[in-house]
């Protein structure tokens, strides 16, 4: 989105954005800039009215809050607004081909019939010969009007397919903003585009995981950011070899993962979560400078399953519930939603 803002103005929503996200647990990060500029400036009706609701609730945004509302919102609505325009430009082109290709076949078929008015015209007579030019010189017109319209054609065939190449590179550049950077799983926004995309009876039936890395501020604070994105995209590599099927991941924001997978019941979405546990404990994170990790890496995921009526959301907060029940028994470990007890 293009902000029309003078810099005094802009300058004064910026202040009065900074005040907002002072009072919340999220850092001060361009991501996070652009929701509460949108919000203190009142362009985006729809992020204000869910911010509305989470700041009377007294809920303290963090990261993944912030992501969340991000992805949502600003960058769905960019992309909505990109797929609005691909498409109508795709219209005009088409149209615009069409049209010309009709012309074409007009023009041709008008000097068809003229050509043949002048071989069926009596060839007697000083009216017929004076006739025969005149129509003569039309014909000769109408055939450098149907070169040029042909022309027209083969030149609106080559715009299209410039145009079609560069909505190729736009369609990869749209992919990868549905996709996390660093990690290369999903986004928020992307697993929402997923999960809207599919054929069937929505999510239910599906499981859902929802995994957050142990301690992983600790890690950061401790060894670094460097070794913080070795773990974050090798928990990543993790979850990506345990994918089948039509089974997708997304990182969502800071340490949080989660997993959709389609027709799994939740007794073997908590066997597939258990063998992702080990496999991430049995880590070793290695620096390209040979630096390791000294400590064994752990998750703690907690695990539901779709029911007719969810969304998205909603079963995301069960599996949330499920993850928070597995953090407060110990961690590094799988809970299941409505059972309360880590495994």
């Amino acid at each position: 989105m293009r902000y029309q803002h003078s810099r005094e103005v802009s300058a004064e929503i910026l202040r009065r954005a900074l005040q907002l996200m002072s009072l919340h647990k999220a850092g001060y990060h361009p991501v996070s800039y652009a929701v509460w500029y949108e919000h203190a400036a009142d362009l985006n009706p729809a992020l204000t009215q869910e911010l509305g609701k989470l700041l009377a609730a007294g809920t303290l945004l963090a990261d993944a809050d912030i992501c969340r509302l991000h992805a949502l919102h600003i960058a769905g609505r960019d992309v909505q607004a990109f797929e609005l325009a691909q498409s109508e430009l795709r219209e005009v082109l088409g149209e615009s081909e069409k049209q010309a290709a009709h012309a074409e076949r007009s023009i041709k078929r008008f000097t068809v019939s003229l050509d043949d008015a002048i071989h069926d015209a009596p060839p007697d007579g000083q009216i017929a010969g004076a006739l025969a030019e005149r129509v003569g010189r039309v014909l000769a017109e109408g055939s450098q009007l149907q070169s040029v319209l042909g022309a027209l054609h083969q030149q609106l065939a080559r715009q299209r397919q410039e145009v079609e190449h560069v909505m190729e590179r736009l369609e990869r550049a749209q992919n990868e903003s549905l996709r996390d950077p660093l990690t290369g799983l999903k986004n928020l926004h992307g697993l929402r585009r997923a999960v809207e995309a599919r054929d069937g009876d929505g999510l239910a039936g599906a499981a859902f995981l929802a995994a957050d890395i142990d301690n992983f501020k600790r890690i950061n604070d401790t060894y670094g950011h460097v070794i913080g994105d070795k773990v974050l995209a090798k928990v990543a590599e993790v979850l990506r070899e345990h994918l089948t099927d039509e089974d997708m991941a997304a990182r969502l924001g800071g340490d949080e993962f989660v997993m959709l997978l389609p027709g799994k019941s939740l007794g073997a979405a908590a066997a597939l979560a258990e063998r992702i546990r080990v496999t991430v404990a049995s880590t070793v994170i290695t620096r390209a400078d040979g630096m390791q990790y000294p400590g064994a890496v752990t998750l703690s995921i907690g695990a539901a399953v779709g029911e007719p009526a969810d969304t998205l959301e909603s079963l995301r907060h069960r599996a949330d519930e499920a993850l928070y029940d597995a953090k407060e028994s110990g961690r590094n470990r799988v809970a299941l939603a409505g059972d309360g007890n880590g495994t």
